[in-house]
């Protein structure tokens, strides 16, 4: 079988390979956590050796800073956008998880496996995490603010107890998902917590 990255210039083999690192990781990490993988277990999966694997990283600490460089890692934390109401962004990470439910399982389940790592204080997925979980938690109350201010969120709205319920939605059907994965649905309960989010905290039209 001819080698997939047969003609492909040195930049083009390194992304090659870095990206089936990444992706190898996600299914080791979906299967079994981050703790319990091995950066040689990751290698083996994507088809190459441990030595090239610590040739490229050197660690398996920078394999998961590279996780979390995946675009569809930062996806899943978008950016406000322009000519969105401040509701429409708050809730927009229920989007982006659709996306990728839609797009890619394995890597959504690896993150939703290690956030769930993170409570343990000795982990190495904390602090990682603990930066993304604050991106993700400013976005929403940013987006709160905003939609006061453009009127697409109620004014009565106390944002610090709406910040905390969304953040508990997404994280509850999260949980939900890794524990029953194929008895549930998770497209559905996301598509309900955004609708009752929306009912709850948009102003009326």
């Amino acid at each position: 079988m001819p080698s997939p990255t047969r003609g492909l210039t040195q930049p083009q083999r390194v992304e090659t390979s870095n990206r089936r690192l990444v992706e190898a990781a996600a299914e080791l990490i979906a299967e079994k956590g981050w703790e319990a993988t091995t950066a040689a277990e990751i290698g083996r999966r994507a088809g190459y050796s441990r030595a090239m694997v610590h040739a490229r990283y050197g660690s398996k600490d920078a394999i998961l800073e590279a996780i979390f460089e995946h675009g569809d890692v930062q996806r899943l934390l978008p950016a406000a956008q322009p000519g969105a109401t401040g509701m429409e962004n708050a809730v927009a990470h229920f989007g982006r998880i659709q996306e990728m439910y839609a797009q890619d399982r394995d890597f959504l389940r690896a993150m939703f496996v290690m956030t769930f790592e993170a409570v343990k204080t000795t982990s190495p997925v904390r602090t990682l995490l603990q930066t993304w979980f604050d991106r993700g938690v400013e976005a929403v109350e940013v987006g709160l603010r905003n939609g006061i201010v453009d009127g697409s969120v109620r004014p009565d709205v106390d944002v610090e107890r709406a910040v905390n319920d969304i953040s508990a939605a997404a994280f509850g059907i999260a949980f939900h998902w890794i524990v029953q994965f194929a008895n549930y649905d998770l497209a559905r309960e996301l598509d309900y917590a955004h609708a009752r989010i929306i009912s709850d905290y948009g102003a009326p039209h």
